[in-house]
C-alpha cells in the first residue's frame, strides 16, 4: 500500500472484519489483481488507487462495524466515503470508487461510469465464481493467481457475513443487483 488512502482503505477492512490478512482481505486483493490483468487485456486506461481502494471495501458493508442496515453495496458505500473523504481525491475520482463499491454486483455492464466500475464488477464474478466465469482471463493465470493468494475461509466467511445479513435485513439482499438509481 503506497499511498495514504490505499493504506486507510487497508485498514478501515481490517478494523471492519477484526483481523488482518484475513479471507475478505486477500479477497480484496485477489479482485485488485483481476482487474489490473483485465483492464491490460482489454487495453482499459485505469486510475490504480481508486482500483486498489475500492478492491479492498467493496464487500465491507457486510460487516457490522459498516452496516447501517441498508443493502450491504450502498453501505459500503458510505463507509468507504468516509474513509476515503480526507484523501482529497477529485469528485470524480471518489464518485468511481464509491460507484465500483455500490456496484460490484450490477447485472448490466457498467462502462459509462467508468472502466474501474465494470472492471471490478466483473473482476469480482470472476473471483467469487473460482473462475468458472472468466471474461477471456487464462485459467493457467488464475489457478496461479489462486495458489499465491489462497482462497481458504473465502466461502465459510461470505456464508457467515450473508447469513448474518439475512437474519438482519432480508429485504436488503435483492437490493446489492439493482441499486436504485443506477
Amino acid at each position: 500500500m503506497s499511498t495514504s488512502a490505499e493504506r486507510a482503505s487497508l485498514d478501515a477492512l481490517r478494523e471492519a472484519a477484526g483481523e488482518r490478512g484475513g479471507p475478505m482481505e486477500r479477497h480484496g486483493i485477489r479482485v485488485f489483481l483481476i482487474v489490473e490483468r483485465l483492464a491490460s487485456k482489454e487495453g482499459a486506461t485505469v486510475d490504480r488507487e481508486v482500483l486498489l481502494c475500492a478492491s479492498l471495501l467493496h464487500d465491507v458493508g457486510l460487516y457490522p462495524r459498516a452496516s447501517e442496515g441498508g443493502a450491504y453495496v450502498t453501505d459500503g458505500r458510505h463507509y468507504a466515503a468516509g474513509v476515503l473523504v480526507s484523501g482529497r481525491w477529485s469528485g470524480d475520482r471518489l464518485e468511481r470508487c464509491l460507484d465500483a463499491i455500490e456496484l460490484h454486483h450490477e447485472l448490466r455492464p457498467q462502462w459509462e461510469r467508468g472502466a474501474e466500475v465494470e472492471l471490478l464488477r466483473r473482476a469480482d464474478l470472476v473471483e467469487v465464481s473460482a473462475g468458472l466465469v472468466r471474461f477471456g482471463l487464462r485459467g493457467g493465470w488464475l489457478r496461479g493467481l489462486f495458489r499465491a493468494v489462497p482462497r481458504a475461509g473465502f466461502y465459510p466467511e461470505i456464508a457467515r457475513l450473508l447469513g448474518r445479513a439475512l437474519r438482519e435485513r432480508p429485504a436488503t439482499l435483492p437490493r446489492i443487483f439493482v441499486v436504485a438509481g443506477a
